[in-house]
């Protein structure tokens, strides 16, 4: 018997078993039978007639990568994908009905199938597939779920933190007006006003990380304007944040650009802030800006500790940078930034059409090179 048939001639016995199983798994201990075998009729049945379908062996080697054909519609994986996270499941739960389901059929269909011939070999390997490619539609649904969700709490905690940053930092503006004030006391106010201000743009950084993800980047609003002018006002306002540090600057004139303003404004800031953290304290930042044909080229350099190439790659991905760290860097890590900035600011230069890369070697220090086109050009949503 060919396996797509046994699967629908025993589909009763193969959901009992991924019930029971499903019973077994703490966030449905206390469910429906309808819950506890939610969409599973319908992915067998999505299985049985990929069996059923003629496959060339290319397309069975892209299935097996999980590069399955597409579909217009929510597949049943997806969509169980979908009760399972609002089920409250781990992924590793979702894994294992997957592992479970896969289980249960192969084992009713060899007590079934007594000697296997090629015809049977080749259904349990397009099964195999089928089982997998199932499995990667429901977990990138599941994934998907789960980081828009974190997102969204993400950009409704940076937005609700925003209003008590306000009162706070307009109470000690107020008192810093009072002259009467004891010269301690004045102090003590302009710390908090500086401690305010930076907790406002640590907020800042977390709604841009936040509301990149849950839609197609950071929006820009695109306006002509001249970058080299622009460029001296930031790295004058780093001079004056900054004083100790010798900045080394060469901005071409008049390098007028269609380009968000404050968003490019903002990228060059990071990076420059991103150098002066890095850098050595006892070597200048470089700053450069110039025209190369139809793009502007922006790079920021510095002399420091050398960065390896596994820290390279993750250089403007603050989760996965901060996954790669050990215990001790980690601890560290604490009482420093995220790699906020540098994540946004990759974001800015995408949303301007440009391009962003990092080197870092001993001869020439760590140097970060943005292309962007004079007229920005959006990659499409």
């Amino acid at each position: 018997m060919r396996l797509s048939k046994f699967i629908s001639e025993h589909i009763e016995v193969i959901l009992q078993e991924w019930e029971d199983f499903a019973g077994t798994l703490h966030p449905l201990k206390s469910s429906t039978k309808a819950q506890l075998r939610d969409h599973a009729k319908a992915i067998l049945g999505a299985i049985c007639l990929d069996l059923d379908t003629y496959q060339s062996v290319e397309a069975g080697i892209e299935k097996s990568k999980g590069n399955g054909p597409d579909s217009a519609d929510e597949t049943a994986a997806e969509a169980h994908a979908a009760d399972r996270v609002n089920a409250g499941f781990t992924v590793e739960e979702l894994m294992a009905e997957f592992r479970a389901l896969r289980a249960s059929v192969l084992r009713l269909w060899q007590n079934r199938v007594k000697t296997a011939d090629e015809s049977d070999l080749q259904d349990m390997l397009r099964f195999n597939e089928a089982i997998d490619q199932s499995l990667t539609e429901s977990l990138a649904q599941f994934s998907a779920m789960l980081r828009d969700s974190q997102n969204v709490f993400l950009a409704i905690l940076g937005h609700d933190v925003r209003n008590p940053l306000g009162a706070i930092s307009m109470g000690t503006q107020m008192i810093l007006q009072d002259t009467t004030l004891p010269a301690r006391h004045v102090s003590v106010a302009a710390q908090v006003l500086r401690s305010t201000q930076r907790v406002t743009e640590i907020v800042s950084d977390l709604l841009d990380y936040s509301t990149s993800h849950l839609g197609s980047g950071i929006p820009v609003t695109l306006a002509d304007y001249d970058v080299s002018i622009e460029s001296r006002s930031v790295v004058q306002e780093m001079k004056l944040f900054h004083p100790e540090r010798e900045f080394k600057v060469d901005i071409e004139d008049g390098i007028t650009v269609a380009w968000d303003r404050a968003r490019m404004s903002q990228a060059l800031s990071n990076l420059m802030a991103n150098a002066v953290q890095h850098g050595s304290a006892t070597s200048p930042v470089w700053v450069t800006l110039s025209r190369q044909g139809p793009e502007v080229v922006m790079v920021v350099q510095n002399e420091g500790e050398i960065i390896s190439a596994s820290k390279l790659r993750t250089m403007f991905d603050p989760g996965k940078s901060f996954a790669m760290k050990s215990s001790s860097e980690r601890s560290t890590s604490q009482t420093s930034n995220l790699g906020l900035g540098l994540y946004i600011t990759h974001e800015i230069v995408l949303a301007h059409g440009g391009t962003i890369r990092v080197s870092s070697t001993e001869l020439e220090g760590t140097t970060v090179t943005v292309r962007i086109p004079m007229i920005a050009t959006p990659p499409a949503a």
